[in-house]
């Protein structure tokens, strides 16, 4: 029987641990680092190697995975002095699941290739819930023999994987979801404002929209009133699923990306400034929906 490969996991934050932690309790040897070494303790009980540097991680490793939050991190990473490029063993593949730009992705891509390692991009969807739960989605940019070599090792933590194309395909279309995900939280943001301000129940606010046209992610997950959604973050203290920082830092990276396709992009825009509203108010750790607490507390303000 073939042995299962071995893995080397770098990024232990808010979706990278549970990540880390599918992939041990799937059999596979694991080998671990973060910058903050003590966020790696509980895998290495659990039965993970710790790695002294990004280096000693990808000597110890078939497949390296990195989960970490931005372009400049995964460069960081791949490129400093002890870093994966100086220790990637012959034949490795290299899985960034980091949400980056575009080119940036394509320019690592090109670099890994340039020293024979083989590169994927495969950015995720499900946040930490999907993390924790190993459903996540990915979307595959890159070659396809690749994935398929690294296919159960996803497998371990995602419960949809796409193949979506070439370098930098599968963050576009992660960039896109995001689009699509942020304007969402601030349509909801917005609606139940208005519905705190005129007195309409947001409980069956909720349960009409979610027969309506107004369906929707957030509206099954992240309505931003206290109580309407015993496991939404608003019913617990804005615990984020998905912070607000990470939402306008994917949105930044959607926004530069159009306007280098020449491609406007004002929806998406006017949720930045809303997100970065949020984030200069204090609740950057928050989670994105808390916007919506942004803009029915100053309705209460008002009343006062």
């Amino acid at each position: 029987m073939a042995q299962p490969a071995r893995v080397a996991f770098l990024g232990l934050g808010a979706m990278g641990l549970p990540m880390a932690e599918h992939v041990l309790a799937a059999g596979f040897p694991l080998t671990v680092w973060n910058r903050t070494p003590a966020k790696a303790d509980g895998l290495v009980a659990a039965g993970a190697v710790r790695a002294e540097s990004p280096r000693a991680a990808a000597q110890a490793a078939d497949i390296v995975l990195t989960c970490l939050p931005t372009q400049d991190e995964v460069r960081d990473v791949l490129l400093r002095p002890d870093g994966l490029l100086t220790g990637f063993v012959r034949g490795a593949a290299f899985v960034d699941t980091s949400t980056i730009d575009p080119t940036a992705s394509k320019e690592l891509i090109a670099q890994c290739a340039g020293h024979g390692v083989d590169m994927i991009e495969a950015p995720l969807s499900g946040g930490t819930v999907g993390a924790k739960a190993g459903t996540l989605t990915m979307m595959i940019g890159g070659d396809a023999t690749v994935l398929e070599r690294v296919r159960p090792v996803l497998e371990s933590m995602a419960k949809n994987i796409f193949h979506i194309g070439g370098p930098g395909m599968g963050q576009t279309l992660k960039l896109c979801n995001q689009m699509i995900a942020g304007a969402q939280t601030i349509a909801l943001a917005e609606a139940y404002a208005i519905l705190h301000a005129t007195g309409v129940d947001p409980k069956l606010a909720t349960d009409v929209f979610a027969v309506s046209t107004a369906n929707c992610v957030a509206i099954q997950q992240r309505v931003p009133v206290p109580g309407v959604q015993p496991n939404g973050p608003a019913s617990n203290d804005w615990k984020p699923g998905f912070a607000t920082e990470w939402m306008a830092k994917d949105l930044f990276l959607a926004q530069a990306f159009a306007r280098a396709l020449d491609l406007p992009v004002a929806q998406t825009a006017a949720n930045l400034q809303c997100f970065e509203q949020s984030m200069q108010a204090g609740y950057r750790k928050l989670d994105q929906s808390v916007f919506g607490k942004l803009l029915i507390d100053r309705v209460s303000e008002h009343r006062a």
